[in-house]
């Protein structure tokens, strides 16, 4: 039987991150700690599937012998190293598919919220983008939340 057709999904993207955010640590592979993985859905690209994990574009393209990162295919399997990007740039964002984990066992900080508070300045406050903090924590309306709330911040 002939190999399945498989249509490339989202626009070619540089893997490179944009001017003005650090470059990753370079010592060591980039697949020593695979936090999950993601299956590619149609309209991602590396850079959403990235921006959903705070992990960088390269180093997802590295873990997974990507030979051309601007393409991705819906239904590849990619392992999503541990490679913190932060900050994250702007852009669209992938559905995540599992919850993010930090390089120890500790898979987040826990963050109690206080009155007064939004997921905004508490964003700002840990550095990390509000949409990775409302993913990471189920949260469908990033108004929404409350004092005493625990939330996960990665």
């Amino acid at each position: 039987t002939p190999a399945p057709h498989r249509t490339p999904v989202g626009t070619p993207v540089p893997v490179n991150p944009p001017s003005g955010t650090a470059v990753p640590p370079s010592a060591g592979s980039p697949c020593r700690q695979i936090q999950g993985y993601h299956i590619v859905r149609h309209g991602e690209t590396l850079y959403s599937i990235g921006r959903a994990y705070a992990v960088y574009p390269r180093s997802i393209a590295a873990c997974n012998h990507l030979l051309n990162p601007g393409v991705l295919y819906a239904g590849t399997r990619l392992a999503i190293p541990y490679a913190p990007w932060n900050p994250v740039p702007k852009g669209p964002i992938a559905a995540t598919q599992f919850t993010p984990q930090s390089a120890s066992a500790k898979p987040c900080r826990n963050h109690i919220v206080q009155p007064g508070e939004t997921l905004l300045t508490i964003s700002w406050h840990y550095g990390v983008d509000i949409w990775i903090v409302a993913r990471l924590n189920h949260l469908s309306n990033v108004n929404l939340i409350y004092a005493g709330q625990d939330l996960c911040i990665p």
